[in-house]
């Protein structure tokens, strides 16, 4: 036994915890291809879609996009059990600190629901008929 950890915690910070972190990073190669073809697609062929419907996908997607830059390359904090909120392994983490690593996560969970309520609204202002009341002007 390499660490004075209990109920073999130590099994976990030596074998899991790297495996997790690989994993982290090349889920963030992945998912960075997936971002740049969705980008591609939204900016060259959508181009029937309304003005608001293209820039509320375009938000929401470079909201994604920062919140998985951030996870997978910059935070890398440790989300399974025993570890989920205090084992933080970056040093851009261990810089800042893991309370405002924490904020800026947070702060990314809500904006990505502000994001999406604001691409809904802009999808329901299209279906909606003009002369309904609930219909926002333009401006």
């Amino acid at each position: 036994m390499t660490s004075p950890l209990r109920f073999g915690y130590h099994i976990d910070r030596e074998y899991v915890v790297p495996f997790y972190q690989r994993f982290q990073y090349v889920y963030g190669v992945f998912i960075l291809g997936i971002h740049s073809t969705v980008f591609y697609l939204l900016i060259f062929h959508t181009k029937p879609w309304a003005r608001a419907v293209r820039a509320s996908y375009l938000l929401n997607q470079g909201q994604m996009l920062a919140h998985d830059v951030w996870t997978c390359f910059l935070f890398r904090g440790y989300t399974l059990l025993p570890y989920p909120a205090i084992f933080c392994s970056d040093p851009l983490c261990t810089a800042i600190g893991g309370y405002n690593s924490m904020t800026v996560e947070d702060v990314f969970m809500v904006h990505s629901i502000c994001i999406f309520l604001f691409m809904l609204l802009m999808v329901h202002q299209q279906i909606i008929p003009r002369t309904s009341k609930l219909r926002f002007p333009r401006w």
